[in-house]
């Protein structure tokens, strides 16, 4: 049987009541009614009454404070160990091997004449060191071996034969150079500012600019270093070099001195050793006399020094240059 379905538009529409409304809708359907709950929250709770403040509590007693520890003793000094896979480049070890050799003089009694000493490892340190790691890149075949800092040379740029120029202008060094402990006033540290000119330093770089013309060309087969670090003074400003010292402390300085230049030349590894005057010339014969050095595995000789106060030293730059010649050093500074 067919049911026919009706329209929206034919559904009867509700009756509307005596109030208005239409009877096909509770009027729950659009309100709820209120209802009275009971309030249970704790926040409505009745005020309590406040509890009287505690009473402060007493102050403690101050703890009493401890005693002092005791200073640790100082550790003993430890030998230099590389590892065998990272071995520090040349320059660095001879410039600790410096640092010990320093110390190491410093511990030595000095006789009373002696008023300062400077040390121009330590306060020229920068200029020094800009010295070694330029130019001791590696073993040289050559080796000068200067005696001790003179007071315008090494003791202003911390560099052997020092002559300020030389170190400012042709080895265009740079580096900051503080001033000595103990500095006398009548031997001034100025660094690459000094004025004053050591004419030994004059003498010796003016040669080798002559027959090197660059720096380079010089260091590239030889290199100098001084056997003594330390620079001695008397009160007067005098300078007092290790061979004009006098007594226990002239033997001292002589003996660590050869221990070290040792231990120098086993680094350095020369071919050939040229001492700079008669004292470092001393110096190397006696490590030869106690079987230190072999003279048939490193040829050994002397140069006059450039000093003006060296005897029969006048036309230096010209014996100088006959002398390298005749010994056979002036190929190794050819350019």
């Amino acid at each position: 049987m067919l049911h026919k379905k009706l329209k929206l538009s034919d559904q009867p529409e509700p009756e509307p009541t005596a109030t208005g409304a239409y009877s096909g809708y509770a009027p729950t359907e659009f309100f709820l009614r209120p209802q009275s709950l009971p309030i249970t929250s704790p926040h409505f709770a009745p005020p309590q009454q406040y509890q009287p403040a505690l009473p402060a509590l007493p102050a403690l007693p101050a703890v009493p404070a401890l005693p002092a520890l005791p200073a640790l003793p100082a550790l003993p000094a430890l030998p230099l160990y590389y590892h065998p896979a990272v071995v520090p480049p040349l320059w660095q070890r001879i410039y600790q091997l410096e640092l010990q050799l320093c110390d190491a003089l410093k511990q030595i009694p000095l006789p009373a004449e002696v008023a300062a000493t400077y040390d121009p490892i330590q306060y020229a340190a920068e200029l020094h060191l800009a010295y070694m790691q330029r130019f001791l890149d590696r073993p040289k075949a050559v080796l000068f071996l200067g005696m001790n800092p003179g007071p315008w040379g090494m003791c202003q740029t911390g560099v052997p034969f020092g002559y300020v120029p030389a170190v400012r202008d042709w080895m265009q060094l740079r580096g900051q150079v503080y001033k000595p402990v103990g500095e006398l006033e009548v031997r001034p540290v100025q660094g690459l500012a000094c004025t004053r000119g050591e004419q030994s330093g004059q003498r010796w770089w003016g040669l080798f600019e002559q027959l090197c013309g660059t720096p380079d060309n010089f260091f590239r087969n030889c290199f100098v270093w001084n056997i003594c670090p330390l620079a001695f003074f008397h009160a007067s400003g005098r300078n007092i070099t290790p061979a004009e010292l006098k007594g226990a402390a002239k033997t001292s300085i002589q003996q660590v001195c050869n221990d070290y230049l040792k231990a120098a030349l086993d680094l350095f590894n020369p071919a050939i050793v040229v001492s700079v005057g008669r004292y470092t010339e001393d110096r190397v014969k006696a490590l030869v006399k106690q079987n230190l050095l072999d003279p048939n595995r490193v040829q050994l000789s002397c140069m006059p020094h450039p000093s003006p106060r060296s005897l029969n030293n006048t036309n230096w730059s010209e014996k100088a240059r006959q002398w390298l010649v005749d010994n056979g050093v002036m190929p190794y500074l050819q350019p």
